[in-house]
């Protein structure tokens, strides 16, 4: 079994970047990146910035204005744009696609061939792939920009995010999580190409998901423990634990726009003997899947269970349901 899953996940190519003529990167004259950055900011939000540079907020803020980063040459002439102001004067360098190689080798530079981080399929990793299906995204993009970020509420998810999410994923990858808190929303995000290329290694892809029509990877199928994770993964993000007028236990629900992603979630339901329902809500949208019966919401407690308190807190009203 192991053979067929190491089969399953090295069977995937290896990414690697391709230079074009927007991969030039700039150098300005320290500590004007951020000047830069922060005339652009001038007048916008953080998130208004984001969508105008096309890149997350938490990018700019922890690496353009903090200049642990250079500047992608057309991410510079936009922020030169939106700032109204011209700054070829103090550009100091252009480095042209070859500078990291140049400079050290393949193992140097933006543009190094990826490294994939973690080499064995896990339960821990199976549920790391949950999350980030049901509340997260990775991004790459060129010019240096690589991202993953897991959200949530900023209230019910704290507790999750930070002493559950944060330390698995810490402990897979070896690399620190930031906190980020904004309004009524905590994520956790890194820039890191290589553990998105690890991430992409083992079946999640970059972007949005509803475009990509992510499903759960085929190498979480091969073990009753990875599905089993990887559900709970799901459902502490993506799911929910509500009661129903008339009721009186909750019922377990995810709700999902994503067709291969729903799909692949009824697979993993059945091969584990756990029935779903349907809810129409509106004609006008996808239905919800549900876990209605006390025998079924029974079996998903005693195997699969909660690690998102919001959920336990709720259920443990009603536990054992029956």
């Amino acid at each position: 079994m192991s053979e067929f899953i190491c089969r399953v996940v090295t069977k995937q190519k290896i990414y690697k970047e391709r230079a074009t003529p927007t991969d030039m990167r700039i150098i300005l004259k320290k500590g004007f990146q951020k000047n830069l950055v922060s005339l652009a900011k001038k007048g916008l939000t953080w998130r208004g910035l984001a969508k105008k540079l096309e890149l997350s907020e938490g990018y700019i803020r922890n690496e353009l204005l903090k200049e642990k980063t250079t500047l992608a040459e057309e991410t510079y002439k936009k922020l030169c744009e939106i700032a109204k102001k011209d700054y070829k004067n103090l550009v100091i360098k252009r480095l042209d696609e070859n500078w990291g190689k140049s400079k050290g080798g393949k193992n140097s530079g933006s543009f190094r061939e990826p490294r994939i981080l973690v080499k064995k399929t896990s339960k821990e990793l199976a549920e790391l792939v949950g999350i980030i299906l049901g509340d997260g995204n990775i991004w790459c993009k060129n010019g240096g920009y690589y991202y993953t970020r897991i959200g949530g509420d900023l209230v019910k998810d704290r507790e999750y995010l930070i002493n559950y999410v944060k330390p698995l994923f810490e402990k897979l990858f070896k690399k620190q999580m930031h906190i980020l808190e904004q309004k009524k929303e905590l994520s956790l995000s890194i820039g890191n190409k290589d553990i998105v290329h690890t991430l992409k290694h083992f079946g999640l892809k970059e972007g949005s998901k509803i475009k990509n029509n992510v499903k759960i990877p085929p190498w979480i199928f091969y073990s009753k423990e990875y599905i089993e994770s990887c559900i709970r993964g799901l459902i502490d993000t993506d799911g929910s634990v509500c009661s129903i007028t008339g009721r009186n236990y909750p019922y377990i629900w995810f709700s999902c726009n994503v067709p291969n992603l729903r799909n692949s979630f009824d697979r993993a339901m059945k091969m584990l003997g756990i029935k779903t329902s349907r809810w129409n809500i509106r004609k006008d949208r996808t239905p919800d899947i549900y876990i209605g019966s006390k025998e079924m919401i029974n079996k998903y407690i005693k195997t699969i269970s909660f690690k998102n308190s919001r959920h336990l807190t709720k259920i443990r009203k009603y536990a054992p349901v029956v």
